[in-house]
């Protein structure tokens, strides 16, 4: 039997325009542009309080708006890490009503900084007012995001605010990954199918001329740098599943992250492999060979968050 060689998907009908590698990571604040830009109400803000820090601000009074803006207030030394097209971005966020300045949502990352961020998917394919706000912000920025009342519609009636008016956002930015693994390579165990990544980090499974060892079995391709992954984190991530006779199974590349939830909730989602991706770290790429029934298959699981 040949090897095969079984590709996530051919690198033109990406869905996911963009997704960064490591050398493309390296220069994205060089090549990033902004979509939003400072205006009178977002560059008029005070805010008091650090990075981390749960703020409180101040706001101009009849200061109107018609279109959305976005200032940076205070920048990260490490520029590293930023938020450019087609990266996953976790953030802290707080909302103030513009008229009294009244805090109207704060995320619970604020208050107690052990916990996970909320994330934002920076993507022209998906654009939106919050997630423009960070864009080409690195990881350590403070945002101040003003949202005109026609953009801020919706969440403003979510969050009570007064109606008609702008809505205020202090947007911590406090980490921006790939939506890749990425990482130091290691190499597989014997038995395992050779797993390839192209340039954008979207991997391929080549499929050896044996049968498949009996039971679960998994192993950690990229090691990641982010936090160690528990049995109570509900894992946001990239998966491509390829049956031992290699027909594609699941193809997240093509169709987009899905949330794969916790330990406790495999019967519900199916996804029988989450065990295995306890104790990886957010960044990893975890290879999972199941073969408990009728049909064997391999599992590659990009661990982008959790939550």
């Amino acid at each position: 039997m040949l090897r095969r060689l079984v590709p996530a998907t051919a690198v033109a009908a990406l869905l996911i325009a963009g997704v960064t590698g490591c050398s493309a990571q390296q220069t994205a604040s060089a090549d990033c542009t902004p979509t939003m830009a400072p205006g009178a109400l977002s560059d008029n803000v005070v805010v008091l309080g650090e990075f981390g820090q749960s703020p409180q601000v101040s706001v101009p009074k009849e200061t109107d708006i018609v279109s959305s803006q976005r200032t940076v207030v205070s920048e990260a030394a490490d520029r590293s890490a930023i938020a450019a097209e087609s990266t996953f971005v976790g953030v802290n966020m707080a909302f103030f009503d513009s008229e009294s300045a009244d805090t109207l949502y704060a995320s619970p990352g604020f208050s107690d900084p052990a916990l996970a961020p909320e994330f934002l998917l920076v993507s022209e394919a998906a654009a939106n007012p919050l997630s423009e706000a960070v864009r080409c912000a690195a990881a350590g920025d403070r945002v101040v995001l003003a949202l005109s009342p026609e953009e801020s519609a919706q969440l403003a009636t979510q969050l009570n605010a007064t109606p008609g008016s702008a809505l205020v956002g202090v947007i911590d930015v406090v980490s921006a990954r790939p939506l890749a693994a990425q990482g130091p390579v290691r190499g597989l165990p014997n038995g395992f199918p050779a797993v390839v990544t192209n340039e954008d980090g979207v991997p391929g499974v080549v499929l050896p001329p044996r049968a498949a060892p009996a039971g679960t079995t998994a192993a950690t391709r990229i090691v990641g740098d982010g936090a160690e992954v528990t049995a109570d984190n509900n894992v946001i991530g990239q998966v491509l599943s390829v049956g031992w006779d290699g027909t594609v199974e699941q193809n997240t590349w093509e169709s987009g992250l899905i949330a794969m939830g916790t330990e406790d909730q495999i019967a519900q989602s199916g996804f029988a492999f989450r065990t295995a991706l306890t104790g990886a770290t957010v960044g990893s790429q975890v290879v999972v060979i199941e073969n408990e029934g009728d049909q064997a298959r391999v599992v590659v699981v990009d661990i982008i968050g959790v939550n």
